[in-house]
C-alpha cells in the first residue's frame, strides 16, 4: 500500500493498529535498512526504532538524531537484551487517539530522525511472527 501524503501514510499505519492479532507485527521501512516496528503483545505493543548496530556506516546516527529519539519518547538501546531504541505501550485495546499517536511516532521518526525526505519511499507491511 502506497501513500501520497506523510498525513496519507499515517493515517493507514494508524488504522491498521486497532486490529492487531497476538503476535503481529507491523514494520514501517525505507531504504538503507531504516524502519521503526511494533510487535502486538497480549496487553500491548512493543515498539523499536533501528539502532546504530543494525544501520550501514554511511546511515549511521550522530549525537544530535539520538537526543531527537530520546525527545521523541523513545528509550535507548540496554545490551544486550535491547538492541534498538525501544519503547513499551501497556495498553491494549487501542483506542483510535493511541493508534494515530503511535502511528505518527513511528513514521515522523522515519522523516525527523532518519531523514527519509519523499513519503514514497517509504513504505509499510504486517504479518504474524
Amino acid at each position: 500500500m502506497s501513500a501520497s501524503s506523510w498525513a496519507e501514510l499515517t493515517g493507514q499505519v494508524a488504522d491498521r493498529l486497532p486490529r492487531l492479532a497476538t503476535g503481529e507485527v507491523v514494520i514501517v521501512e525505507a531504504p538503507g535498512n531504516r524502519y521503526t516496528e511494533l510487535v502486538q503483545l497480549a496487553g500491548g505493543l512493543a515498539l523499536d526504532a533501528v539502532s546504530n548496530e543494525f544501520l550501514p556506516p554511511d546511515g549511521r546516527l550522530g549525537p544530535e538524531q539520538e537526543r531527537e529519539l530520546a525527545a521523541k519518547g523513545w528509550q535507548p538501546p540496554e545490551r544486550p537484551s535491547r538492541l534498538n531504541w525501544w519503547l513499551e505501550v501497556p495498553k491494549w485495546p487501542l483506542h483510535s487517539r493511541d493508534a494515530a499517536r503511535i502511528a505518527e511516532l513511528m513514521v515522523s521518526t522515519l522523516r525527523d530522525v532518519y531523514g527519509v525526505t519523499e513519503v514514497s519511499d517509504i513504505g509499510h507491511r504486517s504479518f504474524q511472527s
